[in-house]
């Protein structure tokens, strides 16, 4: 058996990293076609354990991507920041958590903030106009890391280069 436990770990980081957006973005378009404000309530609340997941999982893929970049480098001629397509896939991680961190939880936290306003106090146009505003900046928010996440994917699977260890 010539294999990798890291890159096993990995394919486990991308599976949770592609179901923290695929949840996310089918509990957003949840979220965002529902009248009653309870239930609003509710499926934002469903969308804070996903969106714990991302980060978790990004960990797990920066440090098995880690071991990765060394098991295939170690001790040969080429450089890991040689390979356009490696480097190109860093990039796009690195912009992917970066938006999922930063973009992402602010701007659900400040829609049910809204939603949560609406239900105590009433509604109100603007409080209205907010809401539907950031139901489109997230639908575009979950757009981008799809995009993202394909991108990443396609460098990885016609990278000119493959992981030295398949089991």
């Amino acid at each position: 058996m010539s294999g990798s436990y890291i890159f096993l770990i990995h394919l486990l980081g991308f599976s949770l990293i592609s179901a923290a957006v695929i949840a996310g973005w089918i509990l957003n378009i949840r979220f965002s076609s529902e009248k009653e404000l309870t239930l609003k309530l509710y499926v934002g609340g469903l969308m804070r354990p996903i969106g714990l997941l991302s980060p978790l999982a990004g960990l797990i893929l920066l440090l098995s991507g880690i071991g990765n970049i060394y098991n295939l480098y170690y001790e040969t001629p080429v450089y890991w920041y040689q390979q356009g397509w490696l480097v190109v896939k860093i990039i796009l991680f690195g912009v992917m958590v970066v938006n999922g961190s930063l973009f992402g939880p602010a701007m659900t936290r400040k829609r049910l903030t809204i939603v949560k306003t609406i239900l105590d106090e009433g509604e109100t146009e603007e409080r209205t106009k907010q809401v539907s505003e950031l139901n489109r900046q997230i639908h575009w928010f979950f757009l981008v890391q799809t995009v993202l996440l394909i991108g990443i994917v396609i460098f990885s699977a016609f990278g000119t280069s493959k992981h030295p260890g398949y089991f």
